[in-house]
């Protein structure tokens, strides 16, 4: 992260600035026929633009059709539904039973993305979980870049400079990967806002300390509410560039620090004012977990940062651990060279330096090459075992790596339309050299849901309000996972013993749902399609009833599935020949077990 190279306004005649801009005035920006407020608008427009356009196949192909894959996003569509469901009947939106029932879930566990779903409330009152869905794919992408655009435009003369720093940060390898499942990563607007607002209260300081530490304070508290883990990682990576430029200016620190720290105050007590409680249910609330959550080894290779994958339109043969990290050689190398330049820039070296550090972290905590770990220690070695940080993936760090690079990006090429004719030619093409290989295969892939018509033609009314429903498929080799989409699509009216859900369990946590005799019997009927059996021995019979009444099982629904027809065979045989079937489903409205 990076802040402006200009020094604060002040009465007295400020010391010469390192950068060698003028500290108290505006840069000049040539050229420029539009108002502030309509180039900033017309960029919106643009990105808006772009997106719609590189997602256009999950937002306009079909019914029940999503952006990205059907895996990860199930809980997200269930998300959207859940917080207007849970305000609407007076409930805890931080805590749930209508999943995993009767236990329940810790949704500041679960990604639950609650304050985009306050956000879109309208839009999923209106056309449904799905559709808002799709919606927060354009506005995550769209708004990401446009608010790395503003922070660009702080160090940036030119409005196509500052553009082209946007469209870097809204479709890097990071949002390309993060796109196609991750709403609580891909809603990145979080790193660039926190750019400004630091802009704003160290260098430019127009504003009260107490307004713009308040207005940080929020913005913290809804990215809390949005995503945990980039908020961690922004407030990480903040810390190398705020070093960076303190040693810059470390002869006006006695000057700046009183107004900082003031506005770090009110953001404080903004943050936990409005925060306190989520922060309460997410360490010592019902049903929290410990430890690290997402122990994968996402770590990056030093390659991965060198050789395109398949997600770029040059495309190589890098792996995608859950993020790209892919920069490529002439972007890096005019990257160092803008950098070494133009390090009297605090904003420049700013950047670079936090660039620096996000290739480091995203190796992990030991440099692995190949696959294969080679023992040698990293630093992310430390901070993988701190509290917080033990749950962030080290390759999903490069997402402020990105940044950094648009702010570079934009202020060379903000040098180079102002140079003479020939530099200016020939840095535009070391640009555009730098930026092609990073252009992403578009348009981003989109999958459909298949969704049986009795969720969404007013069968689940039929169903009882009290107890649960236990669905069919289940089990978590079910990757993605219909039945919570099932449930949502319907409005939630019902609880069920189901869902891809993070509960206490042991060593401190477990993933999915509980595969008791009953779980163990269906998961394997349902995705293997094996033979049902003929007949239950009572011992078998007496486990399986028993699981249903742990649960309260009041009906049971088997939906569409490999092993459908196995499942309901199996059912008949225990619940009885009473199943309906009807709008896609064969359901047990009246299970008395």
């Amino acid at each position: 992260m990076s802040v402006r190279a200009e020094a604060p306004p002040s009465r007295a005649a400020p010391p010469a600035d390192p950068t060698g801009e003028a500290p108290n005035e505006e840069p000049p920006r040539p050229g420029r026929r539009l108002p502030p407020g309509a180039a900033g608008a017309l960029a919106l427009v643009l990105f808006l633009t772009l997106a719609v356009a590189a997602l256009w196949p999950g937002l306009f192909t079909g019914h029940n059709t999503i952006v990205g894959n059907t895996g990860d996003p199930s809980i997200f569509i269930w998300s959207l539904q859940w917080l207007p469901f849970a305000l609407s009947h007076h409930l805890n939106p931080l805590l749930t039973d209508y999943l995993h029932y009767p236990t329940g879930a810790n949704l500041m566990w679960n990604t639950s993305i609650l304050f985009p779903a306050l956000v879109l409330t309208p839009v999923t009152d209106l056309f449904g979980p799905i559709v808002s869905y799709n919606v927060l794919t354009v506005l995550g992408m769209s708004l990401s870049g446009w608010c790395a655009y503003l922070a660009v435009r702080r160090y940036s003369r030119h409005w196509i400079s500052a553009v082209v720093g946007g469209l870097i940060y809204e479709f890097s390898p990071f949002m390309v990967v993060q796109i196609t499942g991750h709403a609580h990563l891909f809603v990145a607007v979080f790193p660039p806002l926190l750019v400004l607002l630091v802009d704003e209260i160290l260098v430019r300081r127009r504003h009260p300390a107490w307004l713009m530490g308040s207005v940080l304070g929020l913005a913290a508290a809804c990215q809390l509410l949005t995503g945990t883990e980039l908020l961690a990682i922004s407030v990480l990576m903040a810390i190398p560039a705020l070093v960076t430029v303190a040693i810059i200016f470390r002869s006006r620190l006695r000057e700046l620090l009183p107004h900082a720290l003031g506005a770090a105050g009110f953001a404080a007590a903004t943050f936990v004012v409005l925060a306190g409680y989520p922060l309460y249910i997410l360490l010592l609330g019902p049903q929290h977990v410990s430890g690290a959550l997402q122990g994968f080894g996402y770590v990056a290779w030093p390659t991965s940062f060198l050789v395109p994958s398949y997600l770029e339109l040059i495309s190589g043969a890098s792996p995608v651990l859950d993020s790209s990290v892919y920069i490529g050689v002439p972007l890096l190398i005019l990257a160092v060279a803008v950098a070494v330049g133009m390090r009297r820039r605090a904003a420049v070296l700013a950047a670079a330096v936090t660039l620096g550090c996000a290739i480091v972290l995203a190796l992990g905590g030991n440099l692995t090459i190949d696959g294969a770990a080679t023992g040698i220690p990293l630093p992310w070695l430390i901070a993988q075992d701190l509290p917080v940080l033990d749950n962030v993936l080290p390759v999903r760090i490069m997402v402020t790596g990105y940044l950094a690079l648009a702010v570079i990006v934009a202020i060379f090429l903000d040098q180079m339309l102002t140079a003479p004719l020939r530099w200016r030619v020939a840095g535009l093409a070391a640009a555009a050299a730098a930026l092609i290989p990073l252009i992403p295969a578009l348009p981003v892939s989109s999958a459909q849901f298949v969704i049986p018509a009795f969720f969404t033609d007013g069968g689940t009314r039929q169903l009882p309000t009290s107890g649960s429903v236990l669905m069919t498929p289940y089990g978590i080799q079910v990757l993605d996972y219909d039945t919570e989409v099932w449930q949502a699509v319907s409005g939630i009216p019902f609880r069920t013993q189901l869902g891809l859900v993070i509960t206490p369990g042991p060593g401190g946590h477990e993933w999915g749902v509980e595969m008791d005799s009953l779980g163990q019997e269906l998961s394997a009927l349902s995705n293997s399609g094996g033979a049902a059996p003929a007949t239950l021995a009572p011992s078998a019979r007496a486990t399986y009833l028993s699981d249903l009444r742990t649960h309260d099982v009041r009906s049971v629904i088997v939906g569409p599935s490999t092993g459908q027809a196995q499942v309901v065979q199996f059912f008949t045989e225990l619940l009885g020949p009473h199943g309906v079937s009807t709008g896609g489903v064969v359901v047990w409205f009246d299970v008395h077990p």
